[in-house]
This record gives structure tokens, C-alpha cells and sequence, in this order.
């Protein structure tokens, strides 16, 4: 194949001949790549975007100027691919960044959430008759079972098993804004 000229290759493009696109793809890929892959580092998305400034070429060849710099035009596409680029890299590092914000926020106000609940379930605790405190502390704060809570107090497993339970309904009766945190702890 001989070497024409950049104005006759930008003829040929227009006219939709595709031995003229072979040749300017051939010219010029290896240096748009090259240059790509300096500014992107990654050469899978160098392939991609050379490939997509070539695409736009074709697409857009009605458009072409004969009297203008074929490779100042690919310098251009290619500018604005990278930059695209970027930009939507951009824009999902942001929104990522706004998104692990919002969860944050939530995790917070959860925390705010649970702390108010923890501090309300320690004044209602704190109101109980002194046995079932003492039986409900026990299970819930030391973490003995219900026998050990028994022996510890003298008392029968039933009784335990009981004031526990009358525990926990003055609990669930005084939170029910809480209801969604209360299966975490009790």
C-alpha cells in the first residue's frame, strides 16, 4: 500500500473508504497509545480509549476538515477521552466518598441511638424491685446462667426464671421506640 497524504486521507474518510481509515489507523495508533498510556499508566484503558478516539474519528468523518491537521484532531480527541475519563474516576471516588459518609452518619446516629437506649434501660433497671435489679444484673451484666444466678442468691431457678422475665416485659413496656435495638441485648 502506498503512503498518501494526510488531506488525502481525510478525503477518503469522508467519502466512507475504509482503506483510507486503514491507513491513518496505521499511521497514528502506536503513537496515540503511547501517549495515552503515559497519562492513564494502565494499558488496558490505554487500548480502550486509543481504540475509542478512532471510533469517533469514523463516526464523526462527515465532519472532517481536509485543511486541517488530521493529528491535531486525534490530539484533541484524545484529550478529551483521557479527561473524561478522569472525570468519571472523579465522580465515583466522590460519590464513594459521600456514600461511606451517609454510612457513617447512620452508624452514628445508631451508636447515638443505642447509647440513649442503654442509658434508658439502666434508669428503668435501676427502678425495679431490688431482687429482680439484682437477678436481672446478674444475667444480663455478669453473665451467669440462671442456675448460677439460683445458687448465688439461694433462690429457686423459677424465681429466677420469673423476675427475669418481669425484667425484661418493664423493659420491652418502657422502650418500644427502641423495639428494633432490644434483640441485640435482651
Amino acid at each position: 500500500m502506498f503512503d498518501i497524504s494526510e488531506k488525502d486521507i481525510i478525503k477518503g474518510l469522508i467519502k466512507g473508504d475504509m482503506s483510507s481509515f486503514r491507513q491513518l489507523f496505521d499511521k497514528k495508533y502506536t503513537l496515540f497509545h503511547s501517549f495515552t498510556m503515559g497519562m492513564v499508566k494502565d494499558s488496558w484503558l490505554a487500548e480502550d480509549i486509543t481504540q475509542n478516539i478512532f471510533l469517533k474519528v469514523w463516526l464523526n468523518r462527515e465532519k472532517l476538515d481536509p485543511n486541517k491537521s488530521i493529528h491535531n484532531y486525534l490530539y484533541v480527541l484524545a484529550k478529551n477521552e483521557i479527561r473524561d475519563h478522569f472525570r468519571l474516576k472523579v465522580n465515583m471516588h466522590t460519590e464513594e466518598i459521600q456514600e461511606n459518609q451517609r454510612i457513617q452518619i447512620e452508624d452514628f446516629e445508631g451508636t447515638l441511638d443505642m447509647e440513649t437506649m442503654k442509658q434508658q434501660i439502666s434508669r428503668i433497671v435501676s427502678r425495679m424491685p431490688e431482687q429482680r435489679r439484682k437477678i436481672f444484673t446478674l444475667s444480663r451484666e455478669q453473665m451467669l446462667s440462671n442456675n448460677e444466678i439460683a445458687e448465688h442468691l439461694q433462690l429457686s431457678i423459677r424465681t429466677v426464671e420469673k423476675h427475669i422475665s418481669l425484667a425484661l416485659k418493664d423493659i420491652r413496656k418502657h422502650l418500644s421506640s427502641f423495639h428494633h435495638f432490644l434483640f441485640l441485648f435482651y
